[in-house]
């Protein structure tokens, strides 16, 4: 009797640790612009070949991400748009952010009306323990 209950007990233990050590990664983020900029050169009476977009990336998963890459979209006053990623960022914690900068290339004497995070991609490296 005294074995039952000590395999029982040995095997709830391990179903303990083996739960915490096989808990699932989960990759997901949240972008949220804070602001976007184009420049108007009122001299020439022409707007800015570029805007700058600021933008925090929020980690709203339970693990770093390793690298991350954001995808903009900006919607012109003509009905063209325009598509740009922001330079990459790495090693962002679980429900930790970044405040990053995206510079676009609009096209000459393209007015922009709004911008979008349009994609984001979500990557988790996991290194060896050395």
């Amino acid at each position: 009797m005294k074995k039952k209950y000590f395999l029982i007990i040995l095997f709830l233990i391990l179903a303990i640790f083996l739960s915490g050590c096989l808990e699932a990664k989960i990759l997901s983020a949240n972008v949220v612009i804070e602001r976007w900029y184009q420049n108007y050169n009122e001299y020439l009476g022409e707007w800015s070949d570029y805007i700058q977009v600021w933008y925090k990336i929020f980690n709203t998963g339970n693990t770093r991400i390793s690298y991350y890459r954001v995808w903009f979209t900006a919607f012109c006053e003509d009905g063209s748009s325009y598509q740009d990623w922001s330079g990459s960022g790495l090693f962002l914690d679980a429900g930790d952010y970044d405040f990053r900068t995206c510079f676009m290339d609009i096209g000459e004497g393209k007015r922009v009306t709004s911008v979008e995070a349009t994609d984001w991609e979500l990557e988790y490296w996991n290194y060896p323990v050395q």
